[in-house]
């Protein structure tokens, strides 16, 4: 089994590499052999990913997310799905190399410098707590992709204002198209964040009967996170609503929509870093102590400072 957790950790990052290639062949020479062999080698390469972790989870008996390098890992695996998702619905391929680019360069992080953890979160191997940061994961990854095609638009938005027509404005698509990109992947991130909240709630409520009273007692649906979240999903479903049905569109929607995640990941920094949360914990637990052993008086404690 080590030797094959090996071969996927040297494996993935070429396999991310060929995918960035191939979208940077495709960006700078247009030609009709990458438009068909792109999506396929990047769908190869989210299996290839998928069953390593998979494999690394029933390893690890948990959530391969136990430390900031195990979590860029899964990010980059995040991002290339996301973006396929959107690839497939509007068609477009042109804007694949920079998504890819980034997804590299987590993968490749991750597998290069990525060390045993120790003492990760009892957490992760609670299948509902599990569920709710994938699916945390997939929604702010979609936006994250919102973020980036508003910032294309606007960048599309000045060349065309000063007339400079470079690669860049020949390879882009056109403003509608990234419009549409951007307002697609908040309509496909929404709908996992509701998802993600609701399994987060019904989790808490899950772990409140299962764990000391004191600690219980942390537990709260008015945690500062939790209500900052709520506050993003209904911003973006307002924006989406504007959108759709108020003529939102254009140089302005896009600035509302890049000064608007902006906001929200300097709000979410703050809060996590300022403010009382059960979201920012560090587990201590005897060795063999586990989250569902609930013969246990005190299973878990709970301390500020750290984060899974």
């Amino acid at each position: 089994m080590a030797v094959l957790h090996s071969a996927f950790m040297v494996l993935l990052p070429m396999a991310y590499l060929v995918v960035w290639g191939s979208y940077m062949w495709l960006f700078l020479t247009d030609h009709p052999g990458a438009h068909r062999i792109v999506t396929r080698v990047a769908l190869v390469t989210v299996f290839l990913d998928l069953v390593a972790t998979v494999h690394l989870a029933q390893e690890l008996h948990r959530l391969p997310m136990g430390s900031p390098l195990e979590f860029l890992g899964l990010l980059a695996l995040a991002m290339l799905a996301t973006y396929l998702v959107i690839e497939r619905r509007l068609h477009v391929k042109n804007t694949g190399f920079l998504v890819t680019g980034v997804a590299f360069l987590f993968k490749f992080l991750s597998a290069a410098f990525t060390t045993p953890v120790r003492g990760a979160s009892p957490y992760l191997s609670d299948p509902g707590f599990a569920g709710h940061a994938v699916f945390v994961l997939l929604a702010y990854t979609a936006l994250s992709l919102s973020f980036l095609y508003a910032i294309l638009y606007l960048v599309l938005s000045r060349q065309l204002m000063h007339r400079h027509f470079g690669l860049l404005f020949r390879r882009l698509p056109s403003l509608d198209v990234l419009e549409r990109m951007s307002v697609g992947a908040v309509e496909l991130g929404l709908p996992l964040l509701f998802v993600a909240l609701s399994l987060g709630h019904l989790w808490m409520y899950d772990l409140a009967d299962r764990v000391s009273p004191e600690m219980a007692a942390l537990l709260s649906p008015y945690d500062p996170k939790i209500m900052a979240t709520w506050v993003i999903f209904l911003a973006y479903a307002v924006g989406l609503a504007g959108h759709r049905f108020l003529g939102w569109r254009g140089y302005r929607m896009n600035v509302m929509a890049v000064v608007g995640y902006v906001v929200i990941v300097l709000s979410m920094g703050l809060i996590q870093h300022f403010f009382p949360t059960f979201h920012k914990f560090r587990v201590h637990a005897e060795p063999k102590t586990t989250l569902l052993h609930e013969a246990a008086p005190t299973p878990l404690v709970l301390t500020r400072g750290g984060g899974v």
